[in-house]
């Protein structure tokens, strides 16, 4: 998993590429972790990279989510591709993040704007 790591304004952006899985876990919630002590209004995460998402892969962005929300800060997921997609479909996890088409439209969307 590579992780790419931009600042847009007030947005912290997490370029994700590879497969986010078990294996991916640890170094992936290690560069959370270091985002989390930024204290950013938002990040926002773009997935166009990711080719495969594990149960571990949700957990980890659920965790995520929460901890941001405890300080006020919001996660916003964009450029999903079709097989991440997918499993957030059959996941029913679309209605938990708020998911965006690009990573303009998830910078400049307020908070639970509808994309």
């Amino acid at each position: 998993m590579e992780i790419r790591q931009e600042t847009l304004g007030s947005a912290t952006l997490l370029r994700l590429l590879g497969r986010l899985d078990e294996l991916a876990t640890s170094e992936v919630e290690l560069a959370f972790t270091g985002v989390l002590k930024e204290s950013p209004e938002q990040v926002v995460l773009d997935l166009s990279g990711v080719e495969y998402i594990s149960s571990g892969g949700l957990r980890i962005l659920l965790m995520l989510s929460k901890a941001l929300t405890r300080t006020s800060a919001r996660l916003k997921l964009c450029n999903l591709s079709p097989f991440v997609a997918e499993v957030f479909e059959i996941s029913n996890f679309v209605s938990i993040f708020d998911i965006y088409p690009s990573v303009d439209d998830a910078v400049s969307q307020p908070p639970g704007t509808p994309a």
